[in-house]
């Protein structure tokens, strides 16, 4: 009897987690037979690179194992002090193209550029609901035989020459562009470790083949812009009154976790929360502006501009900017809405 009820628990446990997308991680052996045969296959990893073998441009970007679908970014923004809050937080929802137990995004919350790099901390990640375990690690380069967790140091390091070369002449691929700042060569910083920038999310349970998933990364700090191998930025940059977002090729991840590869493009809605008196831009048409009484957060009030775009957008084009804006919008003859944006102190010049 007793075995007769563990087995029909295991069973009502099997069909609850399969309707989330999730397939139970460790079940008895005729469980886990009764899985591969209800569909789930074979569960490992998602690749922390789409970029081919022997890449030597952004060997880093992109992450396997699923295709973006949608994400919903809800942005807690202190236009004052360049800081995301509490309740800042990216909700992404995917599709798994194989059997996950676990899968990475882009995102980096640190930076060598202290100035101007992002300074920002994960408080919690959640998939479909259902707190995950997650970590930052290194790239590998793409295609290493060892897989994602290569324990040789050389699969592990920064050039933008295929080998990496270097003071230790690494002849492995790069398994990332180096960040230069504006007074450094091309090569200096060949040889030198990865920053540890994907950040790797392992759910309570694998998520079946075919499935869709929803992650939930909530995050608060401060923004930044992400150094290029030719010593440019790209990001998230603070200015007087707000900040501004230009973010090719790969700044997006500076400021919010994604998926950051081109051919990577869900649609979006962009929830961004401000002070009062400030204006949020993003993709897509403005559906609402709501206001806020003063809050603890916001001791003067503030306002939620609610921004979306259901045609795809590429992890490059992504916009969220934050200032003293005067936005106006027309319909054009052909039907085509039209946003402008002017800074307020462009306005009172010109008049």
């Amino acid at each position: 009897m007793a075995r007769l009820l563990r087995s029909t628990a295991l069973a009502t446990a099997a069909v609850s987690l399969a309707g989330f997308g999730l397939a139970p991680a460790a079940f008895t052996s005729t469980a886990a037979s009764a899985a591969e045969s209800g569909g789930y296959g074979h569960c490992s990893a998602g690749a922390h690179s789409l970029s081919p073998y022997g890449a030597r441009v952004y060997p880093e970007t992109g992450n396997g194992g699923y295709r973006s679908v949608h994400t919903d970014v809800h942005m807690v923004y202190d236009a004052g002090r360049n800081t995301f809050l509490a309740g800042n937080n990216v909700a992404l929802t995917d599709q798994a193209t194989q059997c996950l137990t676990s899968f990475s995004l882009d995102f980096e919350r640190k930076s060598a550029n202290t100035a101007d790099g992002p300074d920002l901390s994960v408080q919690s990640v959640k998939v479909n609901g259902r707190p995950a375990r997650f970590t930052f690690a290194q790239p590998t380069y793409p295609g290493d035989p060892r897989g994602l967790n290569d324990p040789n140091p050389l699969a592990h390091e920064a050039s933008q020459q295929n080998p990496v070369g270097g003071p230790g002449h690494n002849p492995l691929p790069p398994a990332c562009t180096p960040e230069l700042n504006g007074s450094q060569g091309e090569d200096a910083l060949d040889g030198t470790q990865c920053p540890a920038n994907k950040l790797v999310i392992t759910p309570s349970f694998p998520i079946r083949d075919g499935a869709r998933f929803t992650v939930v990364v909530s995050y608060t700090g401060k923004p930044g812009v992400h150094n290029d191998g030719d010593g440019s930025t790209e990001g998230w940059f603070a200015a007087p009154g707000g900040s501004f977002v230009t973010t090719e090729p790969v700044g997006t991840e500076d400021w919010m976790p994604l998926n950051d590869y081109p051919t990577a493009k869900p649609s979006y809605d962009v929830y961004d929360t401000v002070n009062a008196g400030k204006t949020a831009l993003a993709n897509g048409e403005l559906k609402s502006a709501a206001h806020h009484s003063p809050s603890s957060q916001f001791p003067a009030g503030s306002v939620t501009y609610h921004w979306s775009s259901g045609a795809p957008v590429a992890s490059y084009l992504v916009e969220d900017s934050v200032g003293n804006y005067s936005l106006t919008s027309r319909r054009a003859s052909d039907g085509l809405l039209y946003y402008e944006e002017i800074g307020r102190a462009s306005c009172r010049e010109r008049v």
